[in-house]
C-alpha cells in the first residue's frame, strides 16, 4: 500500500490516531477511518508472535472446558456458513490456524482446503481427514483459478502484509458468483473508541491494517466485490473483547485474564482468583456494551459476507 494514499477510498488525507504504544502508531484515512501500523512490523518481529505460545502446547490453545467451548463455536459457525452457501461447496480458508472451522464444514460435505502462515499450526490442520493444508504464500499454492464457491478470511485480513493484491486473487480463485466471507476487528466500534490504546482487538504488534465498516466496504467494492451483508457483533469476539479490554484499562499488566485462558501465564492461586473475579464482576457491563454496540452499528467486529461482480 502506498502511504500517501488510501487504499479502500483513495483520499490522501491521514491523521496519527493516540492509539499507539511506545513503538508503533495507528494513521488512519481521514476519509473512510481504515488505518494501517507504523513502522511496519518486520516479518522477523511477526514470526515471534506466531510460536508455540500463540498456539497453545500440542497445539491445544486454551484451558481444557474453554478449548470445548471455542471447537463448539467454530461448528457453530460453520453451521452458520453453510447455511449461506451451496451443498458440497468448495471452501478456502486463508489463514486456517489449526483448522478447527475446516474440519466442522468438511463434516457438513464440503471439500476443504486452507493456507496457513505457521508450520506449526498447519501440523495439525494437515492430521485431519479430508482437508487438504498448504503452507506457502497464497500466490505460490498451485490453487485453480475459478474454482473455489467460498473463500474465508476470519481476522486474518488485518494481518495480510499487503491485502489488494490477495483480494484480487481471491477474485481470480472464486468461480461466478463466488462468495467472500470476512470478519475483522471494528476499529471504529465503541469499545475501541472508549478503551483506546487498551483495546484488546488493537493488537498493533501483529496487525498491520485496521478497519472500519465504511473502510471495509469502500475497498471491497473497489475490488470487485459487491456487500450482501454487513454485521458488527460476535458471541466469540465481542463480549469477550469488552471484558479484557476494561480490565486493561484497569491498570492490570495487559491481556493477563487472556494469557491465563491460554497457559501462558502462571501465577499464584490468590492472583488466578483475583483475576478470574474481577472478570466475573466485569462479564455482564462487557456483554451489555457488546450488545448496545452491536445495535447501533459499531460493534467490536465487522463480519462482511460479498459476492465476486460478474466481469461485464
Amino acid at each position: 500500500m502506498n502511504p500517501e494514499t488510501c487504499m479502500a477510498c483513495g483520499s490522501s488525507k491521514f491523521s496519527i490516531d493516540p492509539t499507539s504504544s511506545e513503538r508503533f502508531c495507528l494513521v488512519q484515512c481521514a476519509g473512510c477511518g481504515v488505518g494501517f501500523t507504523k513502522p511496519k512490523p518486520t516479518r522477523e518481529d511477526l514470526e515471534k508472535h506466531y510460536s508455540q505460545t500463540y498456539y497453545g502446547p500440542e497445539n491445544v490453545k486454551f484451558l481444557p472446558v474453554l478449548e470445548k467451548i471455542v471447537i463448539w463455536m467454530a461448528k457453530r459457525r460453520a453451521r452458520w456458513i453453510d447455511k449461506r452457501i451451496r451443498p458440497r461447496s468448495r471452501v478456502l480458508e486463508i489463514g486456517c490456524g489449526r483448522g478447527v472451522l475446516l474440519e466442522a464444514l468438511s463434516h457438513l460435505g464440503h471439500e476443504c482446503h486452507g493456507t496457513e502462515r505457521s508450520d506449526l499450526a498447519a501440523t495439525r490442520a494437515q492430521r485431519i481427514v479430508g482437508i487438504k493444508v498448504y503452507t506457502d504464500p497464497l500466490e505460490q499454492c498451485g490453487l485453480r483459478e475459478n474454482y473455489f464457491d467460498v473463500v474465508i478470511l476470519w481476522h486474518v485480513l488485518e494481518h495480510l502484509e499487503n491485502p489488494v493484491p490477495t483480494l484480487t486473487h481471491i477474485s481470480n480463485l472464486l468461480g461466478p458468483h463466488g462468495i467472500l466471507i470476512i470478519e475483522v476487528p471494528n476499529v471504529w466500534s465503541w469499545q475501541a473508541r472508549l478503551t483506546g490504546k487498551h483495546w484488546f482487538h488493537l493488537d498493533i504488534q501483529r496487525h498491520l491494517y485496521h478497519f472500519s465498516a465504511q473502510g471495509l466496504n469502500k475497498l471491497l467494492e473497489r475490488n470487485g466485490f459487491l456487500i450482501i451483508k454487513i454485521t458488527t457483533f460476535s458471541w466469540e469476539q465481542c463480549p469477550f473483547g469488552a471484558l479484557q479490554s476494561f480490565l486493561n484499562c484497569l491498570g492490570l499488566q495487559p491481556q493477563t485474564f487472556y494469557k491465563l485462558l491460554k497457559r501462558e501465564l502462571s501465577l499464584p492461586f490468590s492472583s488466578k482468583l483475583f483475576h478470574y473475579s474481577l472478570a466475573g464482576l466485569s462479564f455482564l457491563p462487557a456483554t451489555l456494551l457488546a450488545g448496545l454496540e452491536s445495535l447501533a452499528g459499531r460493534g467490536g467486529v465487522i463480519r462482511v459476507i460479498t459476492q465476486k461482480q460478474s466481469a461485464h
